[in-house]
């Protein structure tokens, strides 16, 4: 992927990033180019080889198809669970499917974990596994939907609103 100050793309874990610098330097006796990405939820630095971009899941958010596909996921019913899921399971799941850094397996913790949260069975871990997996979506959607965060963030939740109504008529 070729790589320009100003592009903003997607991280793995971190979601939405911003190309803030790209620069040669000598690494084990060979010039290489270097590109350094600013998390845009937190401000975080990330600094890595060019070459490695494609190799770590860098790549570019996804177009208004996608985004009609995520909201599609967020609003459908959650599959049935084993009837004797262990918890440390079902994180241990999520949390690879938060490692893949794919949107759409991203979007089935959000949805699964919201779910799990208002029925009113979350543990603490699923809380924050879901703060996380929603922060990486929510940033993600907003570089797509061209918007911040806090607006993205409420196009989530009124999905969630509008299918536990659906759900309670």
């Amino acid at each position: 992927m070729k790589l320009n100050i100003g592009d903003t793309l997607v991280y793995p874990h971190h979601g939405a990033v911003t190309v803030t610098e790209l620069k040669k330097r000598s690494f084990h006796s060979t010039e290489t180019t270097f590109v350094r990405f600013r998390v845009h939820h937190n401000g975080l630095m990330i600094e890595l080889p060019a070459a490695n971009a494609d190799k770590v899941g860098i790549r570019r958010a996804i177009g208004s198809r996608g985004v009609k596909q995520v909201f599609t996921i967020l609003g459908s019913p959650v599959p049935a669970a084993p009837a004797k899921e262990v918890w440390s399971q079902r994180f241990k799941n999520n949390q690879a499917k938060i490692t893949t850094g794919d949107v759409f397996q991203v979007s089935e913790v959000v949805r699964d974990l919201t779910r799990r949260a208002q029925a009113g069975h979350p543990s603490a871990g699923e809380k924050r596994q879901r703060e996380e997996a929603m922060q990486i979506l929510v940033s993600e959607l907003a570089v797509s939907l061209k918007t911040d965060e806090d607006a993205a963030r409420a196009m989530i939740e009124d999905v969630f609103e509008a299918a536990a109504h659906q759900a309670a008529s």
